[in-house]
């Protein structure tokens, strides 16, 4: 039992992250709403492949992961549970009216595909620069916000309320993760740029929320071409759900 015990102590972020994921497979089907489902699924299925930038922030974090990896099952659970959580709480203020415009995932898929393709090679560009991995990332992803704000303006109230909740209930989450498991603060560099604390927390984890809760369910949103008013959605494509 002491071994189990031992296990779990030494590994806080799989097992601060697996009360999340529960949590977010969860709580979808608690929605009335079928399309506010479909947009919380596919959002973190969508954001599934970004685990693997976890790899290049290794002066801003270093957590333990299983099997002494850089990047883990952890980062997967994570990249997944975020995605998800992301949409829940920046749609909740309209769940009754998000319609989604395109049922298919894939056709979803390759709507973002340049988006995210230009996203990424913009940060990757930027870290080459001579800027931190992290600065890199916020910096591309506000400017993939921005682009897509031009397409569509009327998705800023969206870009808002994730802002502002996803931010709230992410750094939520992240107090009570370091309340449970003390020692994970000591996972983030406190020397650097964005791992000292603010309130406790790594300032880069508060940075980080504000973008991600603003920029990804803009994506989605995007994406899926989900309209807010049930009244003037359009009509469902006969794509069968990929």
């Amino acid at each position: 039992m002491s071994g189990v015990l031992e296990f779990v102590i030494s590994h806080p972020y799989l097992f601060a992250t697996l009360p999340l994921l529960a949590a977010v497979i969860l709580l979808p089907w608690l929605a009335p709403n079928r399309d506010y489902r479909r947009a919380a699924v596919f959002s973190g299925l969508a954001c599934l492949p970004g685990f693997l930038a976890e790899i290049t922030y290794t002066e801003y974090w270093r957590p333990v992961l299983l099997g002494g990896m850089r990047c883990g099952v952890e980062d997967l659970l994570f990249s997944y549970s975020t995605g998800v959580l992301a949409w829940l709480t920046a749609s909740l203020w309209s769940l009754e009216g998000c319609a989604v415009g395109i049922r298919s995932y894939r056709i979803a898929l390759l709507r973002s595909l340049p988006w995210v393709l230009a996203t990424a090679a913009a940060d990757v560009g930027l870290w080459f620069a001579g800027l931190d991995r992290l600065t890199a990332g916020l910096l591309s992803s506000a400017g993939l916000l921005l682009f897509l704000l031009g397409r569509r303006a009327s998705l800023w109230r969206l870009a808002l309320a994730g802002l502002v909740s996803f931010t709230l209930v992410y750094l939520l989450i992240v107090k009570l993760d370091f309340a449970v498991w003390p020692n994970f603060v000591s996972y983030w560099n406190a020397d650097g740029l964005w791992g000292s604390l603010v309130f406790g927390i790594p300032r880069g984890e508060v940075a980080w929320a504000a973008v991600f809760g603003a920029v990804w369910p803009v994506v989605i949103a995007s994406a899926l071409d989900i309209r807010f008013d049930s009244r003037n959605s359009p009509a469902p494509s006969r794509t069968a759900l990929a």
